[in-house]
């Protein structure tokens, strides 16, 4: 087992509790809220996340780890050194893993099978052409035994729960001015699948706006949500036609897309405008519609609690709209925890930490665990996420969705 350190600690109604799981890590090792790094099934939760780096970004140490005992210590499953960022992470009914990572140098990409019957000791590895760049966003489809990859050189692939390679799409272009970055995926309860990223313009490291699109089948074209048909591959900043997100007075500062989710008919998004004084977005926007019906701008928060960072993430029990929806976020190194009971259109006070820490890239599971808990991870930052020092650490966090 891995020497976890166990902490409590929370002000208001529910209470974090916080698990050291790696405390010699790089800084960049949780990178980033964009994309599904932890999850619960039956035997467990589990998580990836890197540990070392070197210079020119060719060689990562990463790591699948697994906990039986609800957080509270963890033990490797699975390492190894790749030319990679943290791998995204899918589990389905019947406990199987699912687990994609890239590979810089060769240009691929990597999907992993992980058995329950062998208690994930051994796996199958699918290799997927152009399946490598820096971020990328991985959708489980049970339903449909399909898994989704989109990838942030452009491409969406589509594979089965089988292994099989199935279709690899240019879905994106760039525009005139600006490339996609931190694509993300999210799907409804009537199994549309959502596709939403930031982007940076053209040789600036400037994070330029911020768009959405849908598909109702895997037969269907991708849509706007007011149902205006997109063609692929599909321009992806303003220049193009998808929807638009961030707004128009936003593009000359840093927009950054934290999380997206899609539950009932809505679709609710969390960013950040870098202005001065920064604004801190939560929209909701109606599919039947296609307009946004709730706009909370500068401030995201609560009757007490609200967020101020580039990360965070969205969790919910399910995609009905009966049920609650979180938002998990920081603010001057407190994680936080917002929840609305009416499907976003208020939000009150759940959690704050009590104990402050550097947080960087936090994000976790989109549904909450089976025994009612938020579950997730950031790194516990010293220094830059630039750096090949392992001074950083890798903290694991529960909530219970119940005060």
């Amino acid at each position: 087992m891995l020497t976890s350190v166990f902490m409590m600690c929370a002000l208001g109604a529910a209470e974090f509790t916080f698990t050291v799981v790696d405390d010699e890590a790089i800084g960049y090792a949780t990178f980033q809220s964009h994309n599904q790094k932890v999850v619960r099934n039956g035997r467990g939760i589990f998580l990836t996340h890197l540990r070392t780096r070197n210079e020119p970004y060719t060689a990562q140490q990463w790591r699948l780890l697994h906990s039986g005992d609800n957080g509270q210590s963890f033990r490797v499953v699975h390492e190894a050194t790749h030319a990679t960022n943290p791998p995204v992470i899918e589990t389905d009914s019947k406990d199987n893993l699912y687990l994609i990572r890239c590979d810089f140098t060769t240009g691929e990409g990597f999907l992993y099978r992980f058995s329950p019957d062998d208690d994930y000791a051994n796996h199958e590895v699918t290799v997927i052409p152009r399946g490598a760049s820096g971020k990328y966003a991985m959708m489980i489809d049970e339903a449909r035994n399909r898994i989704y990859y989109f990838v942030h050189n452009n491409t969406f692939h589509t594979l089965d729960l089988d292994g099989n390679l199935i279709s690899t799409d240019d879905l994106i272009a760039h525009g005139e001015n600006a490339v996609l970055q931190y694509p993300q995926l999210a799907m409804d309860e009537d199994g549309r699948l959502h596709a939403a990223w930031t982007t940076q313009k053209h040789h600036v490291y400037m994070y330029w706006d911020i768009h959405h699109m849908v598909r109702d089948t895997l037969e269907s074209p991708w849509r706007n949500l007011d149902r205006t048909e997109l063609t692929p591959p599909v321009v992806n900043d303003n220049s193009g036609p998808a929807l638009q997100i961030s707004l128009d007075d936003e593009y000359e500062f840093h927009t950054w897309l934290k999380s997206f989710t899609v539950k009932g008919d809505k679709v609710h998004f969390a960013y950040r405008a870098a202005m001065e004084p920064i604004r801190e977005h939560y929209m909701r926007y109606d599919m039947t519609t296609g307009e946004r019906d709730v706009h909370m701008q500068p401030r995201v928060g609560g009757e007490e609690y609200d967020t101020n960072s580039l990360d965070g993430f969205f969790v919910t029990p399910d995609a009905s709209a009966e049920t609650p929806l979180f938002l998990v976020s920081s603010k001057d190194g407190h994680v936080v925890a917002l929840r609305s009971d009416d499907n976003g259109a208020t939000w009150h006070d759940h959690a704050r930490s009590e104990e402050t820490f550097n947080v960087y890239s936090i994000g976790g599971a989109r549904r909450t665990t089976g025994d009612g808990y938020v579950i997730g991870t950031f790194t516990d930052q010293d220094g830059s996420n630039m750096s090949t020092d392992r001074s950083s650490r890798v903290i694991f966090f529960r909530l219970p969705i119940a005060p």
